[in-house]
């Protein structure tokens, strides 16, 4: 349970990081600071990047070794 509640702390948190740089990114690019909007846009987009890297988790233990399960029933 902590496991779960831990990876959806860090993914909560790396959602506002990505929405926070993007912020700074795009009010400094209208005050015309290209450069610096250029950077933080590359920070947003690896974070992007490590969003991507989250995988979601099942509690069947049955399906943990990437074998798909097509004759299960539902619950």
């Amino acid at each position: 349970m902590t496991d779960a509640r831990h990876a959806l702390i860090a993914f909560a948190l790396l959602l506002f990081a990505i929405c926070y740089l993007a912020t700074i990114a795009a009010w400094l690019a209208y005050n015309g600071k290209y450069a610096e909007a250029l950077g933080f846009g590359g920070l947003t987009t690896g974070l992007v990047g490590v969003l991507g890297t989250f995988r979601p988790r099942t509690a069947d233990a049955s399906t943990q070794s990437g074998e798909v399960n097509v004759g299960a029933k539902e619950r």
